[in-house]
């Protein structure tokens, strides 16, 4: 019995000390397998508590840094190792900023047994604020088009509906939007178009503005875009005017002879030619360039289809010559003449001085035989009359005439035969 009883304590004496040798073994390994880290986490979203404190006062305000933060966690690599951004939030009280607008940032985990197993340090707490008036602005909305309508056909004028939108945000943000702006796809079309669209807003680098704290009171407009059939046509161009004295106008031509129009089809339809018509060409005595917009010259509700509008019209002058010629009797044809009772002579008073007015290349070859200078004697009786010297013209030059001449008509004589001269109408 004794035996059995020393051999009984000294086998539990044995599995104690087992067990206490195989718990400090264990306690061991855990401590060093399960050592303490410090693991970083980045880019934890910070939440904005009480920004209506800043904005009850006509304020706004926009975070310059801190939107997002930095941590450093500490605790066994068992916990820590698992651990994500998701697993803590970030929080900033705007209504507790300092003299610089900057505001704590607090950190803490998500789940109560991390946050007792763990220590958080925030690598930069402060979350600093930029903080201006309010301001408000409108902007009309400009369309844009995206690709081109269907061969054939041109877009027309368009609508948005609303035409302006407000934007409001922080003043220095809103003076530096330029414009806004929505694009419509035209690819393929032959239709008119009515869509709703996206509104961007611009800034003066023509790059779009993006900020949570600028808002509008439309994101997007409604847009109605005609499209029309287009039909080309000619371009004709008209003066006023007069060129300066000894000048004449010798052409009128534009850097555009035709150009392609749209608009309703019965308004197409009328339309045979765009007439540029008000080159004032008043006293000009050199070549001159008027630089037009054609589009200021169509008519209502038709819209240019092509890319080119401006159209320079070249007025071409050139300065007028004068050649004279002196008229002599000889020169004159006396035409329905009765000779067979009249004699004709003609008298020049003076001189008598023609003066062609043209341009040299129309009036150097002209010569006096030219212009045919004629006196029509029909129904003109005995005497003595100025009369007027007929010449062939050309519209190509303008005839000044400076002169008097005048005929002399008498009947003719007979001898009788008692040797009186009489007349012969007195013989008959």
């Amino acid at each position: 019995m004794k035996s059995t009883k020393k051999s009984f304590i000294k086998t539990l004496f044995l599995r104690i000390l087992s067990l206490a040798i195989a718990f400090v073994i264990w306690l061991i390994v855990a401590n060093v397998d399960d050592y303490k880290i410090v693991k970083e986490i980045d880019k934890i979203p910070v939440t904005q508590l009480n920004g209506e404190s800043i904005e009850a006062g006509g304020l706004v305000y926009d975070v310059t840094s801190g939107e997002t933060v930095d941590i450093l966690v500490e605790g066994r690599r068992s916990v820590v190792d698992k651990l994500t951004k998701n697993d803590f939030t970030a929080v900033a009280d705007l209504s507790k900023l300092s003299y610089t607008n900057t505001a704590k940032i607090n950190v803490k985990a998500v789940s109560t047994s991390v946050g007792e197993n763990v220590t958080i340090s925030v690598v930069d707490n402060a979350m600093v604020l930029s903080i201006e008036e309010k301001k408000s602005r409108q902007f009309e909305v400009k369309v844009d088009t995206k690709g081109e309508p269907a061969e054939g056909y041109a877009l027309g004028s368009y609508e948005t509906n609303p035409v302006v939108i407000n934007v409001t945000g922080p003043q220095s943000l809103v003076n530096k939007i330029r414009y806004a702006r929505c694009v419509v796809d035209v690819t393929d079309k032959t239709e008119s178009i009515d869509t709703e669209v996206r509104v961007y807003l611009y800034d003066g680098n023509d790059e779009v503005m993006s900020s949570s704290r600028i808002t509008a009171d439309a994101e997007t407009v409604r847009v109605k875009m005609q499209i029309f059939e287009t039909k080309v046509v000619p371009v004709k161009f008209f003066t006023t005017g007069k060129v300066a004295d000894g000048f004449k106008l010798t052409g009128l031509t534009g850097s555009v002879e035709e150009i392609r129009i749209t608009g309703p089809q019965l308004i197409l339809d009328s339309i045979s030619y765009i007439a540029v018509n008000d080159i004032d060409i008043s006293g000009i005595s050199e070549e001159t360039d008027f630089d037009r917009n054609i589009s200021n010259f169509l008519p209502d509700g038709v819209y240019l289809a092509d890319s080119v509008d401006r159209v320079i019209v070249t007025a071409s002058v050139e300065e007028l010559v004068v050649k004279t010629f002196n008229l002599s009797i000889s020169d004159i044809e006396l035409k329905n003449t009765d000779d067979e009772l009249y004699d004709y002579s003609l008298v020049i008073q003076g001189a008598y001085v023609i003066s062609l007015s043209g341009l040299e290349a129309d009036v150097s070859g002209v010569t006096l035989a030219d212009l045919h200078p004629v006196i029509d004697c029909k129904d003109l009786k005995p005497g003595t009359e100025t009369v007027k010297v007929i010449l062939t013209k050309n519209n190509k030059y303008t005839v000044t005439e400076n002169g008097t001449v005048t005929l002399v008509i008498k009947e003719k004589t007979t001898e009788a035969e008692d040797g009186e001269t009489t007349s012969e109408e007195e013989g008959n």
